[in-house]
Parts: C-alpha cells; structure tokens; sequence
C-alpha cells in the first residue's frame, strides 16, 4: 500500500480529512494525519512558514489554506499544490442595525477577526464591490477576543458589520446580528487544499494521484452520502471537533456536516478568479508576489487524469 503523511492545524478541516483518508484507503493509498503542533512554528500563525516543513522533508502534504504558501513559489522554490476543496469565500456577512445590503455599509465600521486572511480579504472585497475606501476597518485579534469574536463588536455596537466564518455564525446571528447578501466573492484555498513538493509529486506520484482520485471521491461522498460522513465524524473526530465547538450530539454533527457541504466546489479544482484574490490579498505583506503567476505553483495533471478516469467510468 502506498503511504502519505497528509499535515494540518485547524480541527474545522478535519471531516473533510478524515473522509479523505477514508475514500484514499478504498484506492490503496494509507493517509497518516497528524496535527501539527504550531507553537514550533515562529514566523507567525499564517502559514506562511509551513512550506520549511516541506522543504525539508518532515512533512509530505500540507493540507491547510495556501494563501501564505505563495511566497515559496514566488521565490522559485518547488512547492506544487494538486486540489483545492473550495473556491469561494465560506463567510457570511453579518450586520446590525442600519445595514442591510452592501451599498448601506458605506460610512460604517467594519470588523476585523486577526489572524488569517479574515485581516485582508474584507478590505479587498470592499474595493471590488464599489465601496472603495467608504469603509473603515477595525481589527480584533483572537487572542484577546477569542475565536471567531470580532462579531461581538458588532452587538456591542462598536463596529456595523463583519464576515463570520459559516461554521461559527450561528452564535452570532443568535445574538442578533442579521445576515446581509452579498454575490458569492472567489477565493481559493480557504479550506483544504493540498500542497505537496516537486520531489514529492515526482517519486511518490502514484500516492499523490491516489490523494487526487481521493480528494474527487471525498467531495462526492460528502453531497450523496451525508450518513456515511456523519459516521465518520462521529467516530473519528468529534472529540477534535469539541475544542471548538463544544460537545456535538448527532444533530450538531449533522448541521457541521451540511455547513462544510455546501462549502465545497463541484470538483476539487481551482478556478483563476479565486487564485487571482488569493495573491491579491497577500502582495500589500509580500512584495515578492507582485510579478509572480500564481498558476505556476498548480499541478493540475492529477486532477486531469481523475477526471478521465471518471468520465470514463459513467
């Protein structure tokens, strides 16, 4: 049986994972995920230091966010990514009183949740949907709020608005916060995707297909078989899932289960639109991305030969 050892750090990713691991051991291919400890790590809680991990052997697979991995790419060192789960931005934009569509958050205050690309993507899609600098931005570390707290700065009227990951804004509309539509904004990489190295993809490249094959039966299986995947979180990471979320009965697997659905593209293939705002997002902190092409870090013949072999399939 081949073998990968497959890295991550945010529990959040875990039913995917763990599904993952399931459909890459039906293919032949045996996934050890380890969390990794991230207090090694002394550049920042980004990401964007992981790919030393990779450069240096310790860990075969990142499967994480890719946003601070550019910088690697940019620099022309081999790092490939071979899927991503999901291509647009997994938030909700939640508002108090005063806002209730876009155009109303001109003037207003907008909140901020530190680390991670939630600091910089809001600025970005402000500028993209018409608002330019109508906005003003306040940041509002984790640490001091904890996870995902920013929006309490909205009930307390501090800030008018905020993106609240869809996984945790339910407390935050139960609080009283309302949702306001906006156009789905693309943004690659917000989930899993799956970095690898070029020594990797080359000496273990029947394992880095099977990753790939798996990756195409997980999405599947999370839309047509939403029990199997409950069964799976059920015995294999609801206790990860705790840390974040508190004790889960069936019922609040279920809804995690539907939340993470509804998340994934069709296929685990990048679009060029959500590429395009994931380096846009990262060139105001890494000027070595201003004349980079961000395609050139995708590797994206696994994904092509799981789609022939699919199609030849039906």
């Amino acid at each position: 049986m081949h073998t990968l050892s497959v890295t991550y750090r945010d529990v959040d990713r875990t039913p995917y994972l763990f599904t993952l691991r399931h459909c890459a051991a039906r293919r032949g291919l045996g996934l050890r995920i380890v969390r990794y400890d991230m207090s090694r790590l002394t550049a920042g809680p980004t990401g964007h230091d992981w790919g030393d991990l990779l450069l240096d052997g310790e860990i075969e697979v990142i499967a994480e966010n890719y946003w601070g991995l550019q910088s690697y790419r940019a620099r022309r060192l081999p790092l490939v990514c071979v899927a991503s789960t999901a291509s647009r931005w997994p938030e909700k934009l939640l508002a108090g009183p005063g806002v209730a569509a876009v155009d109303d958050l001109r003037g207003k205050r907008f909140a901020l949740r530190s680390p991670g690309p939630q600091a910089l993507l809001p600025q970005l899609w402000a500028r993209d949907v018409g608002l330019g600098s109508s906005v003003e931005f306040v940041t509002y570390p984790d640490r001091q709020y904890g996870r995902m707290g920013h929006w309490r700065k909205v009930v307390e009227g501090e800030c008018d608005a905020c993106f609240v990951p869809n996984l945790y804004a339910g407390e935050a509309l139960a609080a009283g916060l309302t949702e306001v539509p906006y156009k789905p904004y693309p943004f690659e990489g917000a989930t899993v995707t799956l970095t690898t190295t070029e020594a990797v993809a080359e000496r273990k490249r029947d394992a880095v297909q099977a990753l790939v094959d798996a990756a195409f039966d997980a999405t599947d299986l999370f839309r047509r078989d939403p029990g199997q995947v409950l069964g799976i979180m059920r015995s294999q990471c609801r206790e990860l899932l705790a840390e974040h979320f508190g004790e889960l009965d069936d019922a609040g697997l279920a809804r995690l289960q539907a939340i993470l659905r509804d998340e994934l593209s069709e296929l685990p293939v990048p679009t060029p639109e959500g590429v395009s705002i994931a380096r846009r997002i990262r060139l105001g902190s890494a000027p070595e991305l201003e004349h980079y092409n961000p395609m050139i870090m995708w590797d994206l013949s696994f994904a092509r030969r799981a789609m022939d072999r699919r199609a030849a399939d039906r």
